[in-house]
């Protein structure tokens, strides 16, 4: 859901900031000034950022930002960019930049830049009426420093400027200031995310002033597995009490006043024709079970449209109604799920309209801080019984089913009292399940071929999509890919979809293969995990700085059947392995039944989040996983 009310995060390479500030013509960076702990790992340092943010009674909100970062080598290049978003209600003005060398020299005054200025076009968006302007200081002569210095006005907006002073992996930070300025007439609220040291607080007789600052800041690495950048740097959220955004009115003091400001913008656009309304009351007519009702106009609903971001105007956050939508077969998250919600209304059933934060990294929202945390609309139907969750952007979506990017996270469905805060469904771990049954015939040479079956649900299915949407010869290359038997061929395959409400997808190789197993004088080494080994830990380093966060829970079922060759047996029946904690269960046992052996491995890795004083555990429940994966037996010629 993009808006001209939101800045971008991805296109805020500076945070923001305003007021009076005194720019020392002085000031050089050089690079031998940087304390040497903050090279470490850094691609880029954040030398000096100055940010004040003025919230004036009339509803504007004025900025000026002073920010200079150095860049060390090429990996840093794209940090020392300036891009900007503005539109008709955010004027940024006052650009200028300078450059210096590594020993602080200037290279290039102000005024020697040149200032892009071009249309925003966000990815998936048709239309956009914001703007972008930019600079690239083209500059290849690592290290060097930029300074930039620029002033922005925010009028008619709903989300205010904030800090993030960690502006990405790998980049260090000597100095930032943040002061936040809200005149005693003005409408603001702060919360202060992941913040040491609390806002130093001056009052004056117009205004209450906040003041933050953070200082040597060595570069966060980004390690696997670790939570969401947002959930744990350090930023101050600005939002407002009261809102008034093209003459809608709005508090946004809590969720239900935010909500109501929404229901605002989406009254009588539900206004679809009298010929449509008459066809979907046809179509759903004589149809008792409401739950059949939804999944039949759900579908007309994915067979008449299709997704395109349109933004203009108070679009951001205003569905084009649904008579509109009817008539172009088109629309945003926002309009189609209005038009949903207008065609139930038609076929006499009531739904919700609600906003999410969609991401496969579900990064959490601050439930105590009501204000816009959210990118995305889906529609909510409660039932009597149950809720089904509708995904109105996609056209092949399964009925009642959200996928990875909206599964087990807060949304903020618009009642007709306001908006109240419900948490989307949270799948049990056997809707993760990958379940696989490989049968497998070898030959005297170790040689052979096998036949893999294999259910993928939960992740995985949403993972195998891409595959699934390739034509055959890319479908081939993918799925050859993803499978590490040593010395083989892909025959031949078959993919098949399950679009239920549990929706999962069936898949049936055929693989030959050469000298799977060992040869050594008259017995034969085979592993027995022949398709899903964890050939490596997903931790390799020796310590640790953030937590181990687990976003989807891991559910796998292999088993694998050897029809042995003719005149061999099994030496010895390995014991049963068996690995429980707090992060996940493993076990693995075989049993041997005439000429076959069966090979039954399950693994389970946990939803959850844990702490960094855990992380040894986790290393070695790993580790010992990929040993017990390498596990081998001996086949034995039977004289």
């Amino acid at each position: 859901m993009t808006s001209k009310y939101i800045i971008p995060a991805c296109l805020l390479l500076l945070s923001l900031g305003l007021h009076t500030i005194s720019f020392a013509d002085e000031a050089k960076y050089r690079v031998d000034d940087i304390p040497k702990p903050l090279l470490k790992d850094a691609k880029a340092v954040v030398r000096n950022e100055e940010i004040v943010v003025e919230v004036r009674s009339d509803g504007k909100i004025v900025q000026k930002v002073k920010y200079a970062i150095t860049i060390l080598n090429k990996n840093g290049k794209s940090s020392g960019y300036f891009l900007q978003a503005y539109y008709k209600n955010i004027k940024i003005s006052d650009i200028k930049a300078q450059m210096f060398d590594e020993n602080g020299v200037e290279i290039r005054k102000k005024g020697g830049f040149d200032i892009l200025d071009y249309a925003l076009i966000p990815e998936g968006s048709t239309y956009n009426d914001g703007r972008i302007k930019g600079i690239d200081p083209e500059n290849f002569n690592y290290p060097y420093t930029i300074e930039y210095t620029y002033e922005i006005t925010y009028s008619d907006v709903i989300q205010y400027p904030g800090w993030h002073p960690v502006k990405d992996y790998n980049i260090a930070l000597q100095k930032s200031n943040f002061k936040l300025i809200i005149s005693k007439n003005a409408s603001c609220r702060f919360y202060e995310k992941n913040i040491i040291k609390k806002a130093q607080m001056q009052t004056t007789t117009a205004d209450n002033i906040y003041t933050w600052e953070l200082t040597d800041q060595q570069a966060l690495t980004e390690e696997n597995l670790s939570p969401a950048l947002s959930d744990i740097a350090p930023a101050i959220l600005t939002a407002p009490s009261k809102v008034k955004v093209e003459g809608y009115e709005g508090n946004f003091e809590t969720w239900k006043g935010f909500g109501l400001w929404i229901n605002q913008l989406n009254a009588d656009r539900n206004n679809l024709s009298d010929e449509t309304k008459d066809r979907i009351k046809k179509m759903t007519e004589g149809i008792s079970d409401d739950r059949t009702k939804i999944k039949m106009v759900y579908e007309y609903l994915q067979n008449k449209t299709r997704y395109i971001s349109v933004t203009i105007g108070i679009g951001g956050y205003q569905p084009f109604d649904a008579k509109t939508v009817d008539r172009l077969s088109y629309g945003d998250c926002k309009a189609l799920t209005n038009y949903m919600k207008s065609l139930l209304e038609a076929a006499g059933i009531s739904s919700l309209y609600a906003l999410i934060n969609s991401g496969q990294e579900n990064q959490s929202i601050i439930t105590n801080f009501p204000s816009t945390q959210f990118n995305h609309v889906i529609l909510c139907v409660p039932q009597q019984k149950d809720t089904i969750w509708l995904e109105c952007t996609s056209q092949r979506k399964p009925f009642n089913y959200l996928g990875i990017s909206t599964f087990d996270r807060e949304a903020l469905v618009m009642e007709p009292e306001g908006g109240k805060l419900v948490h989307t469904p949270v799948p049990k771990l056997e809707n993760y399940l990958e379940l696989r049954i490989t049968e497998v015939t070898l030959d005297e040479s170790g040689s052979g071929f096998a036949e893999v079956k294999t259910a993928y649900n939960g992740a995985t299915y949403d993972h195998y999509i891409p595959i699934l949407m390739s034509d055959q010869t890319d479908r081939k290359k993918l799925i050859t890919r993803r499978i590490h038997v040593p010395n083989f061929e892909l025959d031949n395959f078959n993919i098949n979809e399950v679009k239920n409400e549990q929706p999962y997808i069936s898949e049936r190789l055929n693989i030959s293969f050469t000298s799977y197993g060992t040869k050594i004088g008259d017995k034969m080494m085979l592993c027995l995990n022949m398709m899903n080994k964890l050939d490596e830990s997903p931790f390799h380093a020796a310590s640790r700085n953030t937590a181990v966060s687990f976003k989807w829970p891991v559910y796998e079922v292999d088993t694998v059947i050897y029809t042995l060759p003719e005149g061999y047996t099994l030496e010895k029946i390995p014991a049963r392995v068996t690995l429980q904690s707090d992060f996940g269960n493993y076990t693995t046992e075989v049993t041997k039944t005439g000429n076959s052996i069966q090979y039954i491995r399950t693994f389970q890795v946990f939803k959850g989040e844990h702490p960094v004083n855990r992380y040894d555990e986790i290393v070695t429940f790993f580790e010992k996983i990929v040993t017990a994966d390498e596990n081998k037996v001996i086949l034995t010629r039977v004289m």
